[in-house]
């Protein structure tokens, strides 16, 4: 689980420090960048607090449908190495490698999972929306909220972003739960995460400039104003047929799935 808090906070707060620290250190140079001790503090509680967010909901809203969704790099290993590794290999023809068609013939190797790339997470949240997307009582109902998706800066532009939009949508499918739509939130100034949400079929509802994010840039960790943009996307109609996993253990919520790079 304290994978899922380090890639999210590295990818939102720390990508940048991360990426000048390689640079020097692929070029050579004696004096590799750090993150200031400071930052590293902010890092931590920041960490520290998404961990505590997804334990607690997990311990506290059984009654809430939620599912973590997890990209992995895969790693082609020799077969006689691969057999040692009990707990991470990977049959190559797992219907869970969403890009099994970039797997080189096998051969004498085997495949295992390596770190995570990539992560999001849906879950049941009060979500008024207003004006015409509202009807009757639709206020008390909770919708589907897409939260904290993540990929690592080296494999974006690969499909892993997708797919793991795509498995959170199906996810809330196989709730079975009537939802008819899924929301999120965007940062107005992500006009990468805006332009990606669009091609893949969202649409703005309103902005909200009361919202807050955490700002690492000073000594003290504060929290800044600034203007999410509220979007939805249409799901295909589904009947609740009465199943549900609400009492799923939290690692049954863990969805891996997988990806060659």
């Amino acid at each position: 689980i304290k994978e899922i808090p380090r890639l999210c906070i590295d990818v939102f707060f720390n990508e940048q420090e991360e990426a000048e620290a390689d640079k020097a250190n692929n070029n050579g140079e004696a004096n590799k960048k750090q993150t200031p001790p400071w930052k590293s503090l902010q890092l931590a509680y920041l960490r520290n607090s998404q961990q505590g967010d997804i334990l607690a909901r997990n311990a506290f809203k059984k009654d809430s449908f939620v599912d973590l969704i997890v990209a992995r790099r895969v790693y082609p290993v020799p077969t006689d190495t691969a057999a040692k590794i009990n707990g991470n290999r990977i049959d190559p023809i797992d219907d869970q490698i969403y890009n099994a068609d970039k797997l080189d013939d096998a051969g004498d190797n085997g495949y295992m999972t390596g770190e995570m790339i990539g992560y999001c997470e849906v879950t049941e949240k009060t979500f008024g929306l207003g004006g015409t997307y509202e009807k009757r009582d639709a206020r008390k109902k909770p919708r589907p909220y897409l939260g904290n998706l993540s990929v690592v800066e080296y494999a974006r532009q690969s499909g892993v972003g997708s797919k793991l939009l795509d498995a959170c949508e199906e996810a809330v499918r196989d709730w079975n739960a009537g939802h008819l739509e899924i929301v999120l939130q965007v940062e107005e100034d992500n006009k990468t995460a805006i332009q990606f949400y669009k091609r893949r079929g969202w649409e703005f509802v309103f902005a909200d400039p009361t919202c807050r994010r955490y700002d690492t840039s000073g000594f003290f960790l504060r929290e800044s104003r600034i203007t999410k943009y509220a979007m939805i996307k249409p799901l295909d109609t589904v009947e609740d047929d009465g199943a549900s996993d609400l009492g799923s253990s939290f690692m049954q919520k863990l969805k891996n799935s997988f990806f060659v790079q």
